[in-house]
């Protein structure tokens, strides 16, 4: 009950204070002018940190314990909000901004804010001040949309609370729970359309804080995996995001430390979600790997490894997927401050580059799971011994022959029956390898149904990474455009609607098909019904207010087309046809 009062406490006071800095602000022209690099459309009050700030402070003085760890926690995240402030009144040099950030991590750690679970203790010292500097920064550029930073940090704030409670660690609980419930009640004001944004003040304070929670929080870890599990959980979406922007501007001859709109929220807002909807997509993410972090550690080391190689492997997916963006100008693109042989041949090659290394994980991520059923999810010393010595042996047969069948040139966005065939062929090539191996070697102790399990494990692992880009692509790109009917649910059909979908050029969005054929009615091609004939296209159309009927037919058509451009004309819809080259090449030949 302790944490939740003191989480109701904190959203209280935000929810009360916030409107209070938000008068003062405008009354003292505390506001921010809409600007070509930042995502607002209005002045707005700027400053809101404060209320956060102080909100956070009330809740903890109130119900906050006074161990030592506590007090240096909220103390230094006290400095790093002055930090901010002082940014936010002064506008610092990034270099000078960057020093005085790290001198409140070190002082921190210095007086024993540190993780404690890597076996040569020095190390552990280096490591927090990265962790606590890092994710300070990765929190402060987060702040880039309206209630995106402080709704993760609401999320966050309140799976360490949770943590805190199962575990009964109330120097993780406090922080935590009060860090929640301040972000929550300046989320009211700060969801799109944002009355107040957060400032540096508040950007640096959340960040600093919810990496101070998370370095309480993995104390007593056996392990390094186990105690990084919470703290890059709760914090995947932050990470994430500083992973992608750091690694597109540094490939596109960008600074680091450049602004601009080419984060993840900006990119899911280009692919055609609402802001407010992006937001709350990366919140979700963020409550997501929380919980799947708790999960993870009811499950053994080895299970719960396997389980992190493939959600890696999706995110990688998922940043390639918001990577492929077009966010910079076509000048910006080819431009870069320094030039490398071996640089433009990575960079070049960076896909299949990308594909290799990820296909490494889940393949071995795929033959530990085999093993892992094999042997009823628990693995003896002979036995993990045995998958050690021979995983080497297996990526090297299972990566030549991909590489041998072509796997590797294929594009990500195109992925046809023609490439799972290959695929198919490729992983059924290296398992008959792997079991030809096994055979030799049995007598050893290694095992038949491992081998031949891992062959329907790595090919699900494989298929399903090679269809990340094109699920992420169906499920997110949401076009808008005028509404049309396409007349033709066949091979012609189904090429024009996946050229409408994924043309941006043109302003047409699919909402049915029409179709002579009776049996086909009731069908769904790419998510897109078959709803009747031509005589329902006047109905069709008022139904779903399209203005335009286009007709992608291949076959010759009984009786002619000649009644459907009639229908149309009746109808006030414009109709046109969409020949096939192959056939405008005969006609102009001919």
């Amino acid at each position: 009950m302790r944490l939740i009062y003191c989480f109701v406490l904190a959203l209280a006071a935000a929810a009360l204070l916030t409107p209070a800095v938000m008068a003062l602000a405008r009354r003292m022209g505390w506001v921010v002018a809409p600007r070509q690099d930042r995502w607002h459309r209005r002045p707005t009050a700027i400053y809101g940190g404060v209320a956060i700030y102080l909100a956070f402070m009330l809740s903890w003085l109130f119900l906050g314990g006074r161990s030592s760890q506590d007090l240096v926690l909220v103390v230094c995240a006290g400095a790093m909000f002055l930090v901010g402030l002082a940014d936010d009144i002064f506008e610092l040099k990034p270099q000078v901004k960057f020093l005085a950030q790290l001198l409140v991590a070190t002082v921190a750690v210095a007086l024993g804010l540190r993780f404690d679970f890597i076996a040569w203790t020095w190390l552990n010292v280096p490591f927090t001040l990265l962790w606590l500097v890092g994710v300070t920064n990765a929190v402060n550029i987060l702040d880039n949309m309206d209630g995106l930073s402080s709704g993760v940090t609401l999320s966050a704030g309140t799976i360490l609370a949770l943590v805190a409670a199962v575990k009964g660690a109330p120097q993780l609980g406090v922080p935590a729970a009060a860090l929640a419930g301040a972000a929550a009640g300046f989320f009211i004001y700060n969801f799109n359309p944002a009355k107040i944004f957060m400032g540096d003040c508040g950007s640096l304070f959340l960040g600093f804080s919810l990496a101070g929670c998370t370095v309480l929080g993995a104390g007593g870890a056996s392990n390094l995996m186990l105690a990084l599990l919470i703290p890059v959980g709760v914090l995947v979406v932050p990470l994430f995001d500083t992973a992608l922007v750091s690694f597109q501007r540094t490939s596109h001859g960008r600074s680091i430390a450049q602004g601009g709109r080419d984060h993840s929220s900006h990119r899911l807002v280009f692919l055609g979600l609402s802001e407010r909807r992006a937001v709350l997509v990366l919140i979700a993410v963020s409550l997501a790997g929380g919980l799947l972090a708790i999960f993870l550690h009811f499950l053994t080391p080895l299970v719960a490894m396997v389980v992190i190689a493939v959600v890696i492997v999706v995110f990688v997916f998922f940043g390639v997927f918001l990577g492929g963006v077009k966010v910079y100008n076509s000048p910006e693109r080819a431009r870069r401050r320094w030039q490398s042989p071996l640089l433009d041949q990575l960079v070049l090659h960076k896909k299949q580059l990308v594909q290799i290394l990820t296909d490494l994980l889940l393949l071995s991520a795929a033959y530990t799971a085999a093993w892992l059923l094999r042997f009823e999810g628990s693995l003896g010393p002979e036995q993990m011994n045995l998958l050690t010595v021979s995983l080497p042996w297996v990526l090297a047969a299972k990566i030549l022959f991909l590489w041998l069948f072509g796997v590797y040139r294929g594009e990500w966005r195109y992925v046809s029956v023609h490439a799972m065939i290959q695929l198919s062929k490729a992983s059924l090539a290296g398992s008959l390898v792997v079991v030809g191996g096994t055979l030799l070697l049995r007598d050893q102790g290694y095992s038949l149904s491992a081998a031949i399990i891992d062959f329907f494990v790595s090919f699900f692992f494989l298929a399903g990474s090679r269809s990340l880009v094109r699920v992420f692509t169906e499920s997110i790109m949401h076009k808008e455009g005028e509404p049309v009917l396409i007349m033709g649910a066949g091979d012609g059909g189904e090429l024009l609607l996946r050229e409408l979908r994924n043309n941006p050029a043109l302003p047409y969005v699919p909402v049915a098909f029409v179709d002579d054929d009776p049996a086909k009615r009731g069908l769904v091609i790419h998510g897109i019904p078959v709803l009747g004939t031509r005589h329902d296209i006047a109905e069709l159309a008022d139904k779903y207010e399209a203005t335009r009927v286009i007709i992608s037919i291949l076959s010759p058509v009984d009786g002619g087309l000649e009644e459907v451009f009639a229908i149309c004309r009746r109808a006030g819809l414009e109709c046109v046809r969409v020949q096939p080259i192959v056939e405008q090449e005969l006609e102009h030949t001919a």
